[in-house]
């Protein structure tokens, strides 16, 4: 059974269509790079995919269910997350939200297993140092780690990540990347992963899909990342290079590191 499916889907907000005729598929432990310029409904699908937005037609499955009915299925980390600063969470509390959320318990008197397992994730993230730090006062980076924690600790089998490097200075962005595939490589999670610069995690991805409010193109980095592909999305100045074995994808303000640039 294939961890999800969708065919010829329609997403609306209410009879606005703001994506059309998406068909496209990943089986278990496959990482798909979800591309698009802004508004391409990039959000919207990730939206449907967890469960949280409904109004849709044709089909999209999660493992042979509807989104709404598979949500013990997926977990969402989004762009941005809105924290009280009058609530001094710690990191693991953080952390410790995503099975409290799930267990219907209250955030007080966290149980001992939550603790354990919420403290675990930090350490497989690389961040058990953190575990009691304030989450207002960690960096850019080390917030992006708590929050995937926070997703990982009711052990999902889809992971779902709106533009987890976008925010971060270039050594986060690394550090993130290696995290994902950490994730990928050792826990086998489905991962969709919406991103305007794909190549730092043209490695993981196992499929690409680039979407403007429909389907443009969907397949393997190298079917999907050519010239005449993203040229019909970001314009005819957008081309791909390859050095070495390396692929990347210049579009837009996205450039490649000084250190590999021709």
């Amino acid at each position: 059974m294939r961890a999800i499916e969708a065919e010829n889907l329609e997403i609306y907000y209410g009879e606005y269509k703001a994506i059309e005729g998406l068909t496209f598929y990943l089986e278990q432990g496959e990482t798909l790079l979800l591309l698009g310029p802004n508004g391409a409904g990039k959000t919207t699908l990730l939206k449907v995919l967890a469960g949280f937005h409904t109004n849709y037609r044709g089909k999209v499955l999660i493992f042979g269910k509807r989104p709404d009915e598979a949500r013990e299925f997926v977990a969402y980390v989004p762009q941005s997350f809105a924290l009280n600063v009058r609530v001094p969470l710690s990191a693991l509390e953080v952390v410790a939200m995503g099975a409290l959320y799930r267990s219907g318990l209250a955030h007080l008197n966290i149980p001992p297993d939550v603790v354990r397992r919420a403290q675990e994730v930090l350490e497989f993230l690389g961040i058990g140092d953190v575990a009691n730090e304030p989450f207002r006062n960690l960096s850019g980076g080390q917030k992006q780690r708590v929050l995937i924690a926070r997703a990982l600790i009711s052990n999902p089998r889809i992971l779902l990540l709106d533009e987890p490097l976008s925010a971060l200075d270039p050594k986060a962005r690394i550090d993130a990347t290696a995290i994902l595939s950490k994730i990928k490589d050792e826990m086998s999670i489905t991962m969709v992963i919406t991103t305007h610069d794909v190549n730092p995690l043209i490695e993981i991805g196992d499929k690409v899909m680039l979407i403007d409010r429909r389907l443009v193109a969907f397949g393997g980095p190298e079917e999907v990342l050519k010239d005449e592909v993203i040229a019909k999305v970001y314009g005819s100045a957008s081309k791909t290079i390859r050095v070495g074995e390396r692929l990347y994808c210049i579009i837009g303000d996205v450039h490649m590191p000084r250190e590999v640039a021709p």
